[in-house]
């Protein structure tokens, strides 16, 4: 039976309508345009890209051509051409297009690139009012994310995390499907060193367990095909560990709500280093 068939998605409209794409001059540019058009090619989104530089004629010509080079070479989209701090740019040019989407190349194991991801990505990541695909590993041969694993919190708002993780496992048919709940065990006063506290997370986990599997039904994912699993947070690293465990290749999380979601909990004492160990690429919903 096709694992699809008894989904329907959260709703009609695309999963993105517009989606700004940070085109630097950098030897990976073709793969992140390709990666970005085989992603919005099946999202639905339309395509603004984004070059930050000299508005010239040189500069011009030569997003044009970094543009036939690449998949969008049969309809060259919407280009636009910002002087400025890269991040400030991009953040403004998908406020002047309603963008609901930002992609960029954050080329995480390119030590080359390290200051991109470091400033751009870690600016886009706090401040952008829309969703933010960071690809960490883009290819000019790009492949469907067939492994997704989406980190669950129990936020408002944290509902659209958990709709785009559904509906993309369904528009680009992926293999898996995870939902995580991580939460703090000392927050409920175990503590690890006296026996009973075996027994207590036991407990733990089955209350998150439930409180998990209602949130995702009261979410319309009833007749979705995915997996959930409770988490106890060992470390800042412990969700991530898990997409790295289940060799996810995109990892899904919805904004920053509060000092105590798993967002800060995650990325609050170093963004920079942590976006530079993702084991996969992340999509930050709004």
């Amino acid at each position: 039976m096709d694992r699809f068939r008894r989904y329907l998605p959260t709703t009609e409209q695309p999963i993105f309508r517009r989606a700004v794409i940070a085109a630097a001059f950098s030897p990976r540019l073709t793969a992140v345009l390709n990666e970005a058009f085989h992603f919005i090619s099946l999202t639905g989104a339309e395509a603004v890209v984004v070059h930050v530089g000299l508005e010239d004629e040189s500069t011009q010509r030569q997003l044009v051509e970094s543009l036939e080079k690449s998949f969008f070479k049969d309809k060259i989209p919407e280009f636009v051409i910002e002087g400025g701090n890269a991040a400030d740019a991009l953040l403004r040019s998908a406020r002047k297009v309603e963008a609901d989407l930002i992609i960029a190349g954050a080329l995480a194991k390119e030590a080359l690139f390290r200051y991109y991801l470091g400033s751009v990505a870690r600016s886009l990541a706090r401040h952008a009012a829309c969703s933010v695909l960071l690809l960490t590993d883009p290819q000019e041969r790009p492949k469907s994310f067939t492994n997704i694993h989406c980190a669950v919190e129990f936020h408002q708002g944290c509902e659209k995390a958990v709709q785009v993780a559904a509906d993309l496992s369904w528009v680009l048919r992926s293999r898996h499907l995870y939902f995580t709940h991580s939460f703090v065990a000392t927050e409920y006063g175990v503590k690890k060193s006296n026996e009973s506290a075996a027994e207590e997370i036991r407990t733990l986990y089955g209350l998150a367990d439930e409180k998990l599997r209602a949130f995702l039904q009261a979410n319309h994912l009833s007749d979705a095909d995915y997996e959930m699993r409770s988490l106890v947070e060992t470390s800042q690293m412990t969700t991530m560990s898990f997409s790295r465990d289940v060799q996810a290749d995109l990892f899904i999380i919805h904004g920053p709500t509060d000092r105590f979601s798993l967002w800060n909990r995650m990325f609050a004492q170093d963004l920079e280093m942590t976006l530079q160990h993702l084991p996969c690429s992340l999509l930050l919903t709004r």
